[in-house]
């Protein structure tokens, strides 16, 4: 079969830091310093701050720790997010010939033939892109250029921050995928890199094998990548919005066990990844399924569809939590345990019903400056003795007692 070799140039346009540089924009004092944003964990930080080993996912309390003074933490203000993202996409809307939103902090654009439209070379174009964006709405960006998506994704690993990269012919290219591993093409996931461990373990490895074999292998949008990596456009638009789901696993095939309290255990840290993944989405989810993977390899779906949708923390744990328990067999043996977030809507803002009473406006629906300030109270307990040692009650509850006094308390 012949596929037509892509003429288009297409840029991916990436925030460097975006969350911690619209603070900086928002308070220019701190340039060059030490900024870290984030609720109970790390999900944005300066370049500053990365140089000392901060990374996403990095609990508030230890980055006090590893950061010491100097440093400067915010919590995520996702509407102000919103509001610099869509100037940078109108910005791209009207400087490209197509812009798609990858998310809220970069941009597939397609810019065929507007380098020789102005009559400049392809770097020179990009490179005015790059400092007119940071002219106009002060956030530096990196863009990468490729006559795909996909590889124009890959190459974001390179140059950051403020920088370029451009892809200019196959040589270059084939020296790059012999060094570059399997795991920075997107949509690979590490299950499926274990599953070809052996027969690629680089982008030039995974150019390297056929098609039926991809196929056969693993399943129809790994040839998609084939080819994109081959210089053909088969991506869509659809196949890069945002996700239809959030999930996180945690395998423990060496312990595989029927004790309860470790599977729950273990769902509670999947639990925490996923929750502050939607956090950082400005997510509200109204279904949760929770998986459990057996001794031979069966895996065990449990659904539950809320009435509403919701980001509460502890609503979304009591209800994970609950499933496991309904589900659980203790006659089986379990390897793994996944949890996952689906049906998504934006985070809408609702007034208090004047009927709520007290004890459930503080318990249930309180607003994010309540929690905000329990987390920071929070954090400066940690700070002080140096270990984690205070979590949120609702965390640790399923953790510290039995299931069937969690269920009836």
């Amino acid at each position: 079969m012949l596929f037509k070799t892509s003429k288009e140039i297409f840029i991916h346009v990436d925030c460097d830091c975006f969350f911690a540089s619209c603070e900086i924009l928002r308070n220019p004092s701190l340039k060059g310093k030490k900024v870290c944003v984030g609720w109970e964990i790390i999900i944005a930080w300066s370049y500053e701050a990365k140089a000392l080993w901060i990374k996403t996912w990095t609990p508030i309390w230890e980055a006090k720790r590893i950061l010491w003074k100097g440093a400067y933490y915010f919590i995520p203000d996702h509407n102000y997010y919103t509001e610099i993202s869509d100037k940078i996409m109108d910005y791209l809307k009207e400087n490209t010939l197509k812009i798609e939103p990858y998310s809220i902090d970069e941009a597939f654009c397609l810019v065929t033939g507007l380098a020789e439209m102005n009559k400049i070379s392809l770097w020179k174009y990009i490179r005015n892109l790059q400092k007119d964006i940071f002219k106009n709405i002060w956030i530096p960006v990196s863009i990468w250029v490729a006559n795909t998506r996909i590889k124009a994704k890959i190459y974001s690993k390179l140059n950051k921050p403020y920088g370029i990269y451009i892809w200019y012919n196959k040589k270059q290219e084939k020296e790059l995928f012999q060094e570059l591993a399997i795991k920075y093409i997107p949509y690979i996931w590490k299950a499926h890199q274990e599953r070809f461990k052996y027969s690629c373990k680089t982008i030039y490895d995974y150019i390297s094998l056929g098609f039926r074999y991809i196929q056969k292998e693993i399943w129809k949008t790994w040839t998609d990548l084939r080819l994109e990596l081959s210089w053909v456009n088969a991506f869509k638009l659809e196949k890069l919005k945002e996700p239809k789901s959030i999930w996180r696993s945690r395998s423990f095939n060496k312990k595989m066990t029927s004790d309860l309290n470790y599977l729950k255990k273990q769902l509670i840290n999947n639990f925490e990844r996923v929750f502050e993944d939607i956090t950082k989405r400005n997510y509200e989810v109204k279904k949760i399924t929770v998986m459990l993977r057996t001794k031979n390899f069966t895996v065990l779906n449990y659904d539950l569809t809320l009435n509403q949708y919701t980001n509460i923390h502890d609503e979304l744990l009591k209800m994970t939590i609950d499933l496991l328990y309904k589900n659980y067999n203790d006659s089986l043996v379990y390897r793994s345990t996944w949890i996952v977030f689906s049906k998504f809507r934006s985070y809408l803002p609702r007034q208090m019903n004047i009927f709520d009473t007290q004890e459930k406006y503080i318990n249930k629906s309180r607003t994010k400056d309540d929690k905000y300030k329990l987390t920071q109270a929070i954090n400066d307990l940690n700070t002080k003795y140096w270990k984690h040692k205070v979590t949120f009650w609702s965390s640790m509850q399923w953790v510290w007692f039995d299931a069937k006094h969690s269920i009836t308390k």
